[in-house]
């Protein structure tokens, strides 16, 4: 299943630093790729606020639906 930038979604799968693993964050508003280059995001696994950088979000998820297509 593809990651889809254009619909609205306030979570996504990236690394936490603190877990030291690929865990679920989520965000108090829908994420917008476009405007912003980082958001703060809860580690829905260790509770810790983290600033994600959505550039390596959107990367990371541009290459996982390269090979998802």
């Amino acid at each position: 299943m593809a990651f889809n930038f254009d619909k609205d979604t306030d979570w996504i799968f990236t690394f936490c630093k603190n877990c030291w693993d690929f865990k679920k964050f989520v965000f108090q508003k829908p994420i917008n790729f476009e405007l912003k280059n980082s958001y703060i995001g809860i580690c829905t696994n260790c509770k810790k606020n983290q600033r994600i950088n959505l550039m390596e979000a959107r990367d990371y998820y541009g290459h996982l639906n390269d090979h998802n297509n």
